[in-house]
């Protein structure tokens, strides 16, 4: 029997042994789709209850045998299954988010989340700013979301992009979209006084940003009221998440040049070939060198003896520095300049506490030399939940950043103008190479400044200091009734400092000249939130939102400046001992408002939000201080429906409408008719510069939107198109007053006029390969809007307002051009030509005899963007295009420039016009015969001559990256390794041959003489602890 007992004990041990053999362990790691590891995911053995969680690296270890099938799951993700196979020892795991079950949300007013297949309005949103290269966010937006247009102003380092969402919301009131950051109204645009054009936006990191949502018609802007009207564009920034602590670190550095070469400046062979044939053309040339004989011409010149003629002179004078040529923008620009980026971050959270702090420095020096920005950032954001009622949260935004920048423009200090205007027998520097400060007068051989020395020896710079913080505590009163309240501080203070040298230009007669801007910017925000959700029989769901909410703003400038520098040589304002004007003002502001948003969905298939909200301002008579607006939109999501539920191909089918008013505040001035103190010889004066208009209110805009959403196959293709009809009414205009009012250039404001701005737009996005895993991934996307806009309503009778050459003309385009129309050039005499009637037909050689008209508008009337997204294995490209058309555009400084010769003497202007020009062997010119201090029948006025389309296609974007593969890093303190390349504004394609800037200017569509823009190319590298 014993021995029978010791049988079975070895027979039983020898089986155990025999299935611990069987037995090994399964270890791995698991990761989103952004390659960060994800705590809590499920790993089980399928059919069993053995499992195990993954720990905060996303790493689990499981005893698995041979044959047994591995399940990882993760709410909102695609559940992955393996199969052990002898081989078998690790398996990493990325998971794939479900788009079927985890829907997609936007954040929308006041810092609620909406479910995008639940909204009935028009909204786009913007994920991923790693395209970017540019300092300022709101160039970021164009061409990624429909309807949003973005013209660039400047190619200052820091300057602003001139946003505009479906058309101009306004002629005189506001035109750019309201900027909310998590929930909060923040400045936005230029703040500073005079001296430099700042950019507040360009003091947010983009490292910080999560998401930008659009919101573009009634039903989601109305909850803003009076000042939704050019739409709202909602800036979401990053915060921790649950987890250990992430350290993420970006570095990035680049070079910057000239996006496009523009038009370039003449070199001294070319300047003096263009004088020779316009001095030919003259009588006094005509009559000394009969048939245009330039070889007998030139002779003279090496002789000398054309000395003894008037014009001759100038031109003998010019031949002796005929070995000088300076090349006056290589002298004022870099031929490449440097961008530089270094951003941290960490983030992390509990089940109390989630935090999130940043730190990040952007440099980028301008293409001309003396310009650029720099800025340093500081974000922290916690998160505190004291328990399960109250939750405390704090962001505290800092920023600090320093610009430079140069005279634009008509001055003559612009070094980009002074390109055309100077010389190049004038030297930028003397041969012992000190700098050039000229002749008799301090001025070069044609009167003008040495820019280069202007911008070595003068500066304009300005410094902004920013902080920005939003206090938040949500308490849960009842299980589905919340109360939030929000109070969020905002100050900006800007330091301007001007100075110009008494060494040359304009300061010289001054003994130089400081002027010194001081600006600060105070305001704050509170509000108070109700929200209640609660569902009724399962299906209807409720979500109601009662808001007020206060803002106030303090703003104030003093300005000062004074001459004659004392001999310290110090540019400080103390050091200049002669005072001239000091000013200051100051303005407050407020606005209250209540706002009620309500929200019905039927089991997601039927949809109803309503919205409305009363505003109250100080800047209108006490009749008009109240305003009131309101939203309705419904939608449909056919594909609820039980009947197409069950479709494998249509994931989505929403049919939606809405409707609406919003405000559009314009800034005057409650009290003008007060504004009358005039400095007459330094006696008090007065002047009625306005009057009051008690009956003066909000301009109102009415959007109407209607859309459709389609998605396929689980939304891997969408497509989504709208209709939108936006109405401007009682629209703000200055209207003048005649002197016997009492006013001299005054005028009083009144609402007089309506506008109309509609058209469609079309989206869609598209996997066209998807591959799970580290194979080959093909993405396309893209958008495209029209758009018409129409004057409906001027006061009175009055069907058109002309203003130079602009025209405000009921039935047409906002501010359209109003100009003669060129014809072109006479073939066989080379004289001008103008169309008599402004429009074709007869022409006339007489620029007094021809006609205006209206000659196109610089409002586009299509636009959008395309991109594409190729991912294989570890290396991924992107790219992202914008374009724009059906506008006109003008170079307003053509004709200045450009003289036919009447002031080329003075100015060599464009070297386009070398080979452009009418000669008898080039009879189809583009340009009139050249007149020496002639010109040629007025050729250059203000015409057609210089329009172009406006239509162009740009590679905003291209980035390519190599990221290493996880288990690369396996026994590091990396969690991730990335590097890249990162191209800006890489390529531009004008569809007009003869415009030889960049087209995508601002809703004047003139040229301006600015900074020009840019191209950068950087690489980057990016670390994950």
């Amino acid at each position: 029997m014993k021995t029978n007992v010791v049988y079975f004990m070895l027979f039983f041990i020898g089986v155990l042994q025999v299935s611990f053999a069987q037995k090994k362990t399964l270890t791995g790691v698991v990761r989103d789709e952004n390659q960060e590891p994800m705590l809590g995911v499920s790993v089980i053995i399928k059919g069993t209850s053995e499992g195990v969680s993954t720990d905060e690296n996303g790493v689990y270890t499981l005893k698995v045998k041979d044959g047994d099938e591995v399940e990882v799951s993760a709410m909102g993700y695609k559940t992955q299954v393996h199969k052990v196979t002898a081989k078998t020892k690790k398996w990493d795991v990325l998971l794939a988010l479900d788009v079927e079950e985890i829907p997609e949300f936007v954040f929308v007013g006041f810092g609620q989340k909406q479910a995008v297949k639940e909204a009935t309005g028009s909204i786009g949103k913007v994920d991923n700013l790693s395209n970017s290269a540019s300092a300022s966010v709101d160039k970021a937006l164009t061409g990624k979301v429909a309807g949003v247009q973005g013209g660039v102003t400047t190619g200052q380092p820091g300057g602003a992009a001139n946003i505009r969402i479906r058309g101009i919301a306004s002629v005189n009131g506001r035109t750019n979209p309201i900027y909310i950051i998590d929930g909060v109204r923040v400045n936005q645009g230029s703040l500073t006084s005079g001296a430099t054009s700042s950019n507040i936006l360009a003091n947010l990191n983009d490292d910080d940003i999560e998401s930008i949502t659009v919101l573009k018609d009634a039903v989601s802007t109305a909850a803003y009221g009076a000042d939704a009207g050019a739409g709202v564009i909602i800036i979401t920034t990053k915060s921790g998440k649950k987890g250990e602590a992430k350290y993420n670190f970006n570095s990035e550095v680049g070079v910057v040049s000239r996006a496009l070469k523009g038009e370039e400046n003449l070199s001294t062979s070319q300047w003096l070939g263009l004088l020779y044939d316009a001095y030919l053309n003259t009588k006094e040339g005509t009559r000394l060198f009969p048939n245009n004989d330039k070889a007998a011409l030139l002779a003279a010149l090496e002789a000398g003896t054309l000395s003894t003629a008037a014009t001759g002179r100038s031109l003998q004078a010019l031949y002796k520095n005929r070995n000088i040529s300076t090349d006056w923008r290589k002298e004022s620009e870099n031929s490449m300049a440097l961008v530089q980026k270094l951003n941290g971050s960490v983030s992390g959270g509990t089940d109390r506490i989630d935090y999130y702090s940043s730190l990040g420095y952007y440099k980028q020096d301008g293409i001309v030399k003396q310009t650029g920005f720099h800025r340093v950032t500081n974000s922290n954001k916690i998160t505190y939940r004291a328990n399960d009622r109250l939750t405390l949260a704090t962001d505290i935004q800092l920023s600090y950043s320093q610009t430079m920048t140069m005279p634009s423009g008509g001055d003559y200090a612009n070094p980009i103008l002074g390109q055309y205007l100077l010389r190049p027998t004038d030297r930028a520097y003397k041969t012992d190479g000190s700098l050039n400060y000229g002749g008799r007068g301090g001025k070069l051989s044609n009167g003008f400044y040495n820019v280069v020395a202007l911008q070595n020896l003068n500066y304009i710079q300005s410094q902004t200091t920013r902080a920005f913080g939003n206090f938040q505590a949500d308490y849960k009163i009842l299980k589905n009734l919340t109360y939030k309240f929000v109070f969020a501080p905002e100050y900006v203070d800007i330091m301007e400092d001007k100075y110009l040298t008494p060494l040359h230009g304009d300061g010289k007669d001054e003994g130089g000249l400081s002027n010194w801007y001081a600006s600060r910017y105070f305001s704050f925000n509170v509000q108070n939130i109700l929200s209640y959700d609660f569902k009724y029989k399962e299906k209807n769901n409720f979500y109601v939102n009662l808001i007020q909410e206060a803002y106030k703003s303090d703003v104030r400038r003093l300005s000062a400046s004074a001459s004659n520098v004392g001999p310290s040589g110090l540019t400080t304002l103390s050091n200049f001992i002669k005072p001239r004007d000091a000013s200051g003002t100051k303005a407050v502001s407020s606005r209250g408002g209540y706002a009620l948003t309500f929200h019905y969905d039927y089991d997601k298939l039927f949809l109803l939000d309503l919205s409305g909200r009363q505003d109250r301002v100080s800047n209108f008579w006490e009749e008009n201080k109240t305003g009131y607006f309101g939203s309705v939109g419904v939608g449909v999501d056919f594909a609820r429906l039980e009947a197409l539920k069950k479709s494998k191909a249509l994931s989505q089918l929403k049919l939606s409408a809405s409707y609406g008013s919003v405000g559009n505040m314009v800034d005057v001035f409650p009290y003008a008719t007060y504004s009358y103190l005039l400095n007459y010889n330094e006696q008090v004066g007065g002047n009625v510069n306005g009057v009051e208009n008690r009956d003066l209110r909000w301009e109102t805009l009415s959007p109407l939107n209607v859309g459709l959403d389609i998605g396929f196959l689980k939304d891997r293709i969408t497509l989504s198109a709208a209709y939108f009809y936006k109405k401007t009414s009682d629209m703000i205009f200055a209207v003048p007053l005649s002197r016997a009012q009492g006013s001299s250039g005054g005028s009083v404001y009144k609402n007089i006029g309506e506008m109309v701005n509609k058209g469609l737009e079309l989206t869609f996005n598209a996997k066209v390969v998807e591959n799970e895993g580290d194979g080959f991934n093909w993405s396309v996307g893209g958008n495209f809007t029209t758009l018409k806009n129409e004057v409906t309503k001027l006061y009175g009778d009055k069907q058109e307002i002309i203003s130079g050459s602009r025209i405000i003309r009921k039935g047409e385009a906002v501010n359209s051009f109003w100009m003669k129309k060129w014809a072109g050039v006479d073939p066989d005499n080379g004289d001008p030509l103008w169309y008599v009637n402004g429009e074709g037909g007869e022409t006339t050689k007489d620029y007094n005899k021809a006609g205006y008209a209206l000659q196109g508008s610089p409002m586009p009337t299509f636009y959008g963007g395309f991109d594409t997204k190729l991912s294989y294995k570890n290396f991924t490209l992107s790219l992202d295009f914008t374009y724009s058309g059906g506008n006109r555009i003008i170079d307003v400084f053509a004709s200045y420039v450009n003289s036919d010769g009447g002031l080329l003497l003075n100015y060599p202007g464009y070297r386009s016009q070398i080979g452009n020009y009418w000669t008898p062997e080039n009879k189809n010119a583009r340009d009139p015969k050249p007149v020496l201090n002639e010109g040629n029948k007025n050729a250059t006025g203000f015409s057609t001559r210089y329009q172009y389309k406006g239509d162009f296609v740009r590679l905003q974007t291209l980035r390519f990256s190599y990221k290493l593969k996880p288990e690369w890093l396996e026994g590091t303190y990396l969690r991730g390794l990335e590097f890249y390349v990162l191209g800006n504004n890489v390529w531009t394609h004008n569809f007009d041959k003869n415009f030889k800037g960049d087209p995508d200017l601002n809703i004047s569509g003139e040229t301006s003489f600015a900074l020009p823009s840019l191209r950068t190319y950087s690489f980057g590298v990016n670390v994950n602890l």
